[in-house]
């Protein structure tokens, strides 16, 4: 089977106390997944913190992968919505021109890097085999009955624009649609151990759920996106016509479009068996934890 070749743009801050874990567990999950995916780089935007916080994680993150055999490049992106301008949007263009029709973005956090992309070479989109995100909300997002504002795609209304209306296809995998990839502080215990880096690493967030939803349990959103893109065999690929309001995209809302009102159609993969999906990725995860240590 062939290779599907992915950069992933994420917002990584695995191991910052308080700051998310799930785009460093999408990642471990790329890795350790069965079928066959390349990744060709990654490229920090910020989204969960700022652009140097997620460099320095993302720094930590790719020398413990290195050290268990794994060397992947890394891509500064731009600090905010305000400049576009990147290293990592000139290698997103640059790779994708070099290789029309062959890279898949796997985009998990603001999507500022991917504008200026498209800025660079307004051919990007087109060049693109596919563009898979993580984000928006559908409907009033609450976790125990706390409600969630919406991070991705709110952080630069224009960039969601535009990947909305790319020439390639797009997947999104809603807020909503991540709900059934909830993990447990049992699961990791049984699955790796307390001793085991991936626990070492992120155990804090289970301090943070229950101090912020009094949950021993967390969603990892952005693994969903990676498995949408790895494991398309988990999913119903369902599509969604999304308005084309720049009001309700400001706030990272998917409204359905009705007739007659500006949109763009996406594939919103959902979640065929949530045990199945739960079953599948903790075994990627335990596979690159025994690599990690």
């Amino acid at each position: 089977m062939t290779q599907k070749r992915v950069i992933v743009d994420f917002d990584n801050t695995m191991g910052v106390k308080g700051c998310d874990i799930d785009d460093g567990l999408a990642l471990l999950f790329l890795l350790g997944s069965p079928n066959p995916v390349r990744i060709e780089a990654v490229c920090t935007t910020y989204g969960n913190s700022d652009i140097r916080t997620v460099g320095a994680a993302t720094a930590r993150l790719l020398e413990a992968l290195a050290a268990a055999g794994e060397e992947i490049p890394v891509y500064e992106g731009a600090p905010s919505a305000d400049s576009a301008d990147s290293d990592a949007a000139r290698f997103l263009a640059r790779t994708a021109a070099e290789n029309p029709g062959e890279i898949h973005v796997l985009a998990l956090g603001s999507l500022t890097n991917v504008r200026g992309a498209a800025e660079e070479d307004p051919s990007f989109f087109a060049n693109l085999a596919g563009i898979t995100l993580m984000g928006g909300i559908t409907e009033s997002l609450a976790i125990n009955g706390i409600i969630m504002d919406e991070l991705n795609l709110s952080c630069d209304p224009a960039a969601t624009r535009a990947v909305l209306q790319a020439s390639c296809p797009v997947s999104i995998a809603t807020s909503h649609n991540c709900l059934p990839a909830q993990f447990s502080l049992d699961d990791f215990r049984q699955a790796f151990g307390e001793d085991s880096w991936v626990h070492r690493t992120c155990g804090y967030w289970f301090d943070d759920m229950m101090e912020r939803y009094e949950s021993q349990a967390f969603v990892c959103w952005d693994v969903v996106a990676a498995a949408a893109l790895a494991r398309p065999d988990l999913f119903e690929r369902k599509p969604l016509n999304v308005a084309l309001n720049d009001r309700l995209l400001s706030v990272g809302y998917l409204e359905a479009a009705r007739t007659g009102v500006p949109q763009a159609q996406v594939c919103a993969p959902e979640i065929v068996d949530a045990e199945r999906f739960r079953a599948e990725v903790l075994t990627a995860w335990k596979f690159m934890s025994d690599r990690l240590g």
